[in-house]
């Protein structure tokens, strides 16, 4: 007890529930320092400082001057989901990019579902931040784990790994913290594309802007309820937003949001199977999934637009993910009691996805498949792998799709051995493929097969495939479609001489223009024509022609050269 006239102060401390007397001390200072560090502690529920003034005859007043309760949570309810695989951050921005957020997403999985937070949200926002390190194991884990996996994968020590981890962690928390201090415009009431504006004149780092609008669009997102509430806020801004960033924002929450396990199903509504719930994602995509019962309308209704309009490129990215997932698990394709019922679904499945332009979701599509495939025919291991890869390459239709089909499934990381094989048969299909008309057999028109032509030698072009083997095959499906260039004399076609030479010039320079062509022999035919145009002694006159008005040939010229320059030729000289 203190003396009569004196202050005391005494720190109390909840844990288990329940309030019980630290520690008491003379001064103020001396118990809000006690509070603090009691507050670091893992185990503190909560803490308060009871002020007591002592008078005469005993008598004595209490009142409390401080109290601040902690979120704890139970670790074992939140458990780490192990990943395979995690990308190295050597840079602390590293962190925040999407490939990172995503193994956060999946390895906090039943954290981040539960309070139905985003890792980006988690990131940005101080509170949220804190109350997941405060957890006593859940990042721990996390961090053991992925040390691990650097460490198999670069060959270093798994300690120094954990210790660039944490240091990364202490950055970032320090980060969350000084921000939440500071003012920073509001969404609330506002736009997106206003925050970034008003965002763009606080400083002159790009990275530094991106963090701050992160916290601006964080501030106000962890407060719309559950992730259809999200969603409800985020994708009418995405159709709306003016700036290019603003967009890009969003997609990167909207693939923080479903990588979340039930998410897409609330959304596109009850699916009859496993693989009807895979038919109509792959209708999202296209922008033509129709509701069913429970579908959130309004938001698929948003989904369905963005994603046709190629808007967000990162969430179709993580749905096509996962579809893979889906593919790969165990459940049935449907629900038939035919013995042939899933065969034949794989088939529909198959001839949707693998068409003359490529794998539709590219390389975990194609993986999917062939990991279906062989769960179907039940075969595992590499040899079961390989088998699986062969037979549905041989249900594909064209020689076309089954060369499409196999650069998707080259995997320059994977099994060597299916790699070589993969490699010989795409030299086998290649050398079949020795025609434009063989390329694209169902292309009606001229320009179509061209196109699909040209399309496979992008495929080639932008694949995975080792270099010298990508060049070889790209060279010779240049040398496909300048053969077809010439023995079907289509440029002289575009260039008809029975049409105004300002006609031939902007039909020849419009079909360079239109993607028919990549780089390469092909290209160059088309070039030497265009840069003959050019060179004309009266090139100007003859293009004018017809034209009085000496504005309107200044305004016919320059849209000739902005034609042009979207062709990527260099005329000049």
């Amino acid at each position: 007890m203190a003396a009569q006239g004196r202050v005391s102060f005494e720190v109390q401390v909840m844990r288990g529930s329940k309030w019980a007397i630290s520690e008491v001390v003379p001064t103020e200072q001396t118990a809000r320092n006690k509070a603090e560090e009691l507050l670091k502690q893992k185990s503190t529920e909560g803490v308060r400082i009871v002020k007591e003034s002592h008078f005469g005859n005993d008598s004595r007043r209490e009142s409390e001057i401080f109290k601040q309760m902690k979120e704890t949570e139970r670790d074992e309810d939140f458990s780490i989901t192990p990943v395979d695989d995690a990308p190295l951050c050597e840079q602390l921005s590293d962190y925040y990019e999407t490939k990172a957020r995503n193994t956060m997403a999946r390895m906090f999985s039943k954290y981040l579902e539960k309070h139905e937070m985003t890792p980006l949200e988690m990131l940005h926002s101080h509170k949220s931040l804190k109350r997941a390190l405060n957890l006593d194991t859940m990042v721990p884990s996390a961090v053991d784990k992925i040390a691990s996996l650097h460490a198999r994968a670069t060959g270093t020590d798994s300690r120094k790994r954990k210790d660039i981890i944490y240091e990364a962690i202490d950055r970032i928390a320090a980060r969350a913290r000084e921000i939440d201090k500071k003012p920073l415009p509001e969404l609330k009431g506002s736009t997106l594309d206003d925050v970034l504006a008003q965002i763009d004149t606080k400083s002159s780092d790009e990275e530094e802007r991106r963090f701050l609008a992160n916290v601006a669009l964080a501030r106000e997102s962890v407060n719309w309820q559950g992730w259809l509430g999200k969603m409800a806020e985020l994708l009418p801004m995405a159709k709306s937003a003016k700036d290019e960033r603003a967009r890009m924002m969003i997609d990167e929450m909207m693939s923080d949001i479903l990588i979340a396990k039930t998410v897409i199903k609330d959304v596109i509504g009850v699916s009859k199977h496993m693989g009807d719930a895979v038919q109509r994602m792959l209708d999202l995509m296209e922008g033509k999934c129709q509701p069913t019962k429970f579908a959130a309308e309004e938001l698929l209704e948003l989904l369905n637009f963005l994603f046709a309009n190629d808007l967000l490129p990162k969430a179709k990215s993580i749905l096509f993910d996962r579809m893979e997932r889906d593919l790969r698990s165990p459940v049935r394709l449907t629900n038939s009691d035919e013995p042939n019922a899933d065969k034949d679904f794989f088939n529909v499945l198959l001839n949707r996805v693998v068409t003359d332009h490529g794998v539709i979701g590219d390389r975990p599509i194609a993986f999917g498949l062939t990991e279906r495939w062989a769960r179907i025919i039940n075969l595992g291991g590499a040899s079961g792998r390989r088998k699986a890869m062969e037979e549905v390459r041989d249900l594909l239709s064209s020689t076309t799709r089954k060369f499409v089909y196999l650069i998707a499934m080259y995997d320059p990381a994977g099994d060597p051995d299916l790699s070589d094989v993969i490699t010989a048969q795409l030299k086998l299909f290649a050398a079949q493929l020795d025609t434009v008309q063989k390329i694209a057999p169902e292309a009606k028109t001229q320009r179509a097969r061209l196109q699909e032509a040209t399309q496979v030698q992008r495929l080639v072009l932008d694949s995975q495939l080792e270099e010298s083997l990508r060049i070889m095959l790209a060279n010779k499906f240049d040398t496909v479609v300048s053969d077809y260039l010439i023995s079907n004399k289509v440029i002289e076609r575009i260039d008809d001489p029975a049409l105004p030479f300002r006609d031939r010039a902007t039909r020849l320079v419009s079909f360079c223009a239109g993607g028919v062509l990549t780089e390469g022999k092909a290209k160059s035919i088309a070039r030497e024509s265009v840069v003959a145009y050019l060179r004309r002694k009266d090139f100007v006159t003859e293009f004018t022609v017809g034209i009085d008005d000496p504005s309107e040939k200044e305004k016919s010229i320059r849209d000739f050269y902005i034609l042009l320059s979207k062709t990527g030729f260099d005329v000049r000289g």
